[in-house]
């Protein structure tokens, strides 16, 4: 009989962690609790409860739910809600002092205000030691700072994507896999640098979701520019549409057809003739939106 199970805990609306709780603790989705992570202690909500699943083994390190918030707890964390819009404005103001070219993402205090953790986005490292300083000074405080990119910026801050809809990495998505440009060509999208980048100004995570269904189809059809032989004759495909399954022939008449892709023949390989833009065909404003996380 297991004497814990897992929680996911929702801190300040930042990322979900997993956390361990005592089993005879009653907790349920949307509870608020006192969290010690990292050894410190945070107020958070309880997303989700998972009996059934496999409980991280404890170590010093494990994040774990120490008891359910009282009214006490409830209350100084509405009270940190405002001292951290106060540190803010003085962080603000050391950044300046300083003349540090920093863009300041989010400050707030862990829930026991043993720490102030200070997230910051910049376009090159910043050396932030004597901000630190002064901070420490003033606020009676230890101090974290820490660089982060401006996809981490995005999901902190929140918005509406081109879909209408919340963006994935602050609603659901918390961990960014890699994204190329590579990608939005096998799914064979536009390299229009506005229609491709999300409000972070990279690559849209979205861009990544289909791409391994379209790779995979795409394996199974002639490529551009291969010879091919169909019931009309014998042509170069110079398209296709991978969820369909159909490629674009042009005969040797030149006229151009529609085919089945399981309908043609490959007679030899691929000639100059193709539809997917190649290294040097790709915008650099393109290529740009890979760089940085």
């Amino acid at each position: 009989m297991t004497t814990e199970r897992l929680v996911f805990i929702d801190i300040d609306d930042g990322p979900h962690i997993r956390c361990v709780s005592a089993a005879e603790l009653s907790l349920h989705e949307g509870d608020q609790c006192i969290v010690e992570a990292e050894k410190l202690l945070e107020f958070g909500h309880v997303t989700g409860v998972d009996d059934m699943g496999a409980v991280p083994q404890r170590d010093a390190n494990t994040p774990h739910v120490l008891r359910r918030a009282t009214l006490q707890d409830v209350a100084k964390a509405n009270e940190n809600i405002r001292m951290n819009k106060m540190a803010m404005k003085t962080c603000a103001a050391k950044a300046e002092k300083f003349s540090l070219a920093m863009r300041l993402v989010k400050v707030r205090y862990s829930f026991d205000r043993s720490v102030l953790m200070v997230l910051f986005t910049a376009d090159e490292r910043i050396d932030f030691r004597e901000m630190i300083k002064d901070l420490v000074a003033e606020l009676h405080t230890r101090v974290e700072m820490k660089q982060i990119g401006v996809r981490d910026e995005a999901g902190l801050v929140g918005g509406i994507g081109s879909c209408g809809r919340g963006l994935c990495c602050c609603s659901w998505l918390h961990h960014f896999e890699s994204i190329n440009v590579k990608m939005a060509k096998t799914q064979r999208l536009s390299l229009n640098p506005s229609a491709m980048s999300g409000m972070c100004g990279r690559l849209k995570c979205c861009l990544r979701y289909e791409y391994d269904c379209y790779r995979d189809m795409s394996k199974r059809m002639p490529r551009d520019g291969d010879c091919v032989r169909c019931q009309e004759g014998n042509g170069i495909v110079i398209d296709k549409n991978i969820l369909e399954q159909m490629v674009k022939v042009r005969l040797d008449d030149q006229r151009i057809v529609k085919c089945k892709a399981d309908s043609v023949q490959i007679i030899a390989g691929r000639r100059s003739e193709s539809h997917v833009a190649t290294e040097d065909e790709i915008p650099e404003e393109v290529k740009h939106l890979e760089g940085g996380t």
